[in-house]
């Protein structure tokens, strides 16, 4: 208890030479204005009271001008993180383009192709024969009359058969519309390897006599060429060429689908009788025809129609060959995306010894037969 008041006269005395400090520290000091201590004396005094917490100066605003920002940074370190490019969007609205004119294949599906086009254009298209509608060029083809040939496959059909591989080829608006010049731009492309190859210009489709006009003017261009041409027809619309267009035609591979007008129209949807009238017309003016017959079982495979169509492919005269085609089912999925019945889903091709008897009863009429 004796030590109490001590600590009293200890702090009592502490008290009373603090003035004097003060006294001697104001003499000392060239800027102090009075006897009041300053804000750093202050700031020293309470120092001493305690153990100060180091604290990071307070930047003034020389310091803080100084400090680096995002402008400032050095150029070197700007180049070594370069920001990317800005990458263009996508556009969301454009239409796909067209497919290339050339297929890979006479099976692809296309539609649509002339979808905007007014009904006004596709009509004098069709008139003036400047303009066709094609489904696709194919190169290469060795099953399209004699050599290696070009096939130009049209759009436009009015028949419907029911064993068709490609029934996207029956509406016009589905091809790409193509100048007679463009075609035969693309056609001239291939001109000189077609003469090597003893080929040609083969037109199919569709039915390409609904666009007559393109393609006789077509069959003109390749002509001048020095190509040789062949149109693949059922026919039917034979009597829309006059003379002098059957002349611009080296030869006609004739699709004679079966025998007996009540047979062909539940096959094609079409009478057989005009079919036979280009055919005969052809024989006057001395054209060439390879006849076309696909085999399809139990629809076409009699041996009665095989007799009557070599009787009369035999009678005319000008027909140097008749192709026997077995029926495939290469265009089945075409049938089915268009939303068509397809009728001979479960047909499977005709056996060998099928094809080699209609082969035979060809070849027995004189006629030679593939």
């Amino acid at each position: 208890m004796a030590k109490r008041p001590k600590a009293r006269v200890v702090r009592k005395a502490a008290k009373k030479s603090r003035p004097a400090a003060r006294a001697k520290a104001a003499k000392s000091s060239a800027v102090a204005k009075s006897s009041r201590p300053s804000n750093a004396g202050r700031a020293a005094k309470a120092a001493k009271g305690r153990k100060a917490r180091p604290t990071a100066a307070k930047p003034t605003k020389a310091t803080a001008a100084a400090k680096p920002t995002k402008a400032t940074k050095p150029a070197a370190k700007l180049a070594a993180k370069p920001k990317p490019a800005p990458q263009p969007k996508p556009a969301t609205n454009s239409a796909p383009p067209p497919p290339a004119l050339e297929a890979k294949s006479p099976f692809e599906m296309r539609v649509n192709l002339a979808k905007d086009l007014p009904e006004t254009d596709v009509q004098s298209a069709l008139d003036s024969g400047d303009m066709g509608f094609l489904h696709s060029f194919t190169t290469g083809s060795t099953v399209d009359g004699p050599g290696v040939r070009v096939v130009a496959w049209t759009t436009g059909c009015g028949w419907r058969c029911r064993y068709c591989h490609n029934p996207d080829t029956w509406t016009m608006r589905n091809g790409y519309p193509v100048s007679v010049a463009n075609a035969t731009d693309e056609l001239r492309k291939y001109q000189h390897g077609l003469k090597v190859m003893k080929g040609g210009l083969t037109i199919s489709g569709g039915e390409p006599l609904m666009q007559n006009r393109f393609v006789v003017k077509l069959l003109t261009a390749a002509k001048k060429l020095g190509v040789h041409t062949t149109i693949e027809t059922n026919g039917f619309f034979g009597e829309r060429l006059s003379d002098a267009d059957l002349e611009q035609i080296d030869l006609v591979m004739l699709g004679i689908k079966s025998w007996g007008n009540d047979r062909h129209e539940e096959l094609t949807g079409r009478p057989i009788e005009p079919t036979l009238a280009f055919a005969r017309r052809l024989a006057s003016h001395k054209r060439k025809i390879w006849v076309r017959f696909v085999l399809v079982p139990n629809l076409t495979d009699d041996p009665a129609v095989f007799a009557r169509i070599a009787e009369f492919a035999a009678s005319l005269g000008n027909v140097e060959r008749v192709e026997v085609l077995p029926f495939h089912q290469m265009g089945r999925y075409k049938w089915k995306e268009l939303g068509i019945p397809y009728l001979l889903e479960q047909t499977a091709p005709p056996l060998a010894e099928s094809v080699e008897r209609a082969l035979q009863t060809f070849r027995a009429a004189g006629l030679e037969a593939h």
